[in-house]
């Protein structure tokens, strides 16, 4: 069974307990130790406790611990890589991608002490000077979805303690066996007990997180609908939420395009993790009258997709977390020629299929208000949907309520600058079909892909691991003191 982390210990006491599947085969593997108030209340007074510590330990010491902790870390690599196959279903490709980007992002947290700087202006005023110095706020919680078990939850943490905040993690309950591994490994590597605490569960102990006294905040990655619910409920509770949610995310495609490219590019970016990623591309618009022939290139790459279990190690689609999930997937498949779109490539397979597999699909004609466009479908399925202008195309994806990412494939660099510039989406890609930046830049959503004012990652994510002080000082000559009642002024 997966059990807790708390203070540095294996916690396997309370709560309740779930089943955890392999979705390869749909078979049994474990379970997991599900937590509630009570649980969440012990990680939060070790959190609480380990805080004050942690926070005075120089940006130095900090950097030399993470740095150890990436080290653990890459010398446990392949079981982390094995365990995403196993209770994820992600194909050893898609799995080393993500330990690895996982791995990257302890670097970035080890290097804070180049970027975590303070403003300072001297002789604001006579003798007067004047820092805005940033402090770490104290206890933060964390909720990771289950398509990243590695790579969100471990970069999250990184970032918050990084900062000199203590952390309470909360993988996802479908897939907690990584990130609990992790944690054990980062105490072995040097990281104090309490620091990083892995609670596991479901809504239950997400609801203890935001409501209890001594988090003080909380960054979510998952649904839209949970993500606002939880932004809203951070102004409740006084607690600072980012919280991240769905993705629709877009490509265009114009005439000028090299259509060869855009169609590796699509069937790519739409059917790698099976389709489950915020940042996959799951509508393309093609503008003018490169419909068919877009629509036909991406059709002839289908079948050379190898579909199949993630133990496999040259599978390139696996299978969706769930049986849930699976049939959520179907259904919307089965309701395609219904609404009026024409199903191109039909990705359902039969029931003597072992695990919980959805084949690359393919849907033409697709327009906004078709339930396979207004989705998020989170599943190996791509929809074209057909503009005939580029300005029409954008008006498609200015309509939709969700913006996490957004492509565009064209040889015109106006186009191309126009379309940064303008689309409302948090990432933007040109030529580039899944455009995921480095740590050291800005990930995260617009629109209701993102209820928060900061990022997870880049310079913009100090803004929620951190608090600022304004400090004024003024060291004067005592014989210079004197009672003066109004405000500082500009005395030349």
């Amino acid at each position: 069974m997966v059990n807790h982390f708390v203070n540095g210990e294996a916690v396997s006491v309370g709560g309740y307990s779930s089943d955890l599947f392999n979705p390869s085969t749909g078979a049994k593997i474990g379970s997991v130790l599900n937590a509630g108030a009570q649980e969440l209340g012990a990680a939060a007074q070790a959190a609480h406790k380990a805080f004050g510590s942690w926070s005075a330990k120089g940006l130095g010491h900090r950097a030399e611990i993470l740095l150890a902790c990436r080290q653990m870390i890459i010398e446990h690599r392949d079981a982390l890589i094995e365990i995403c196959t196993v209770e994820a279903g992600k194909t050893f490709a898609d799995a080393s991608a993500e330990v690895d980007k996982g791995i990257e992002g302890l670097a970035y947290g080890a290097s804070m002490g180049s970027w975590l700087r303070s403003a300072t202006t001297q002789n604001v005023s006579t003798g007067i000077d004047v820092m805005d110095a940033r402090y770490p706020v104290g206890v933060i919680c964390t909720v990771s979805p289950f398509n990243f078990p590695v790579m969100i939850p471990l970069v999250q943490c990184a970032m918050a303690i990084a900062c000199g905040n203590t952390v309470i993690a909360k993988p996802s309950e479908k897939v907690p066996s990584a990130f609990r591994l992790i944690a054990e490994l980062m105490h072995k590597a040097g990281l104090p007990a309490g620091v990083l605490n892995v609670v596991n569960g479901g809504r239950e102990v997400v609801e203890a997180m935001i409501e209890h006294p001594q988090v003080a905040g909380l960054s979510f990655v998952g649904s839209t609908a949970v993500a606002k619910q939880l932004r809203i409920k951070g102004i409740e509770n006084d607690k600072r939420v980012q919280a991240f949610g769905s993705g629709k995310n877009h490509m265009i495609i114009l005439p000028d395009a090299d259509l060869d490219m855009a169609a590796d590019a699509a069937a790519s970016a739409a059917f790698g993790a099976a389709g489950q990623r915020c940042m996959a591309i799951s509508v393309v618009v093609a503008v003018g009258n490169i419909g068919d022939q877009l629509v036909a290139k991406i059709a002839e790459r289908i079948p050379s997709i190898k579909i199949g279990p993630a133990s496999d190690r040259d599978v390139q689609l696996g299978p969706v977390i769930s049986s849930e999930s699976q049939q959520r997937i179907n259904n919307l498949i089965d309701g395609v020629e219904a609404s009026g779109a024409k199903l191109c490539v039909d990705g359902r397979l039969g029931d003597d299929q072992e695990g919980w597999l959805v084949g690359a699909t393919l849907v033409d004609n697709v327009k906004p208000g078709m339930p396979i466009y207004d989705n998020e479908v989170f599943g190996p399925v791509l929809s074209v949907v057909r503009a005939s202008t580029y300005k029409d195309a954008m008006e498609i994806i200015a309509s939709h309520p969700l913006g996490n990412g957004a492509a565009i494939f064209t040889r015109d660099g106006g186009a191309a600058k126009h379309y940064a510039d303008n689309v409302q989406a948090g990432m933007v890609g040109i030529n580039v079909p899944i455009p995921v930046p480095p740590w050291n830049h800005s990930f995260g959503g617009w629109k209701d892909s993102a209820f928060t004012d900061s990022k997870i990652s880049g310079p913009e994510a100090l803004n929620f691991h951190t608090s600022v002080k304004a400090i004024v000082s003024r060291w004067p000559d005592p014989s210079s003191s004197k009672v003066d009642l109004g405000f500082l002024r500009n005395d030349g």
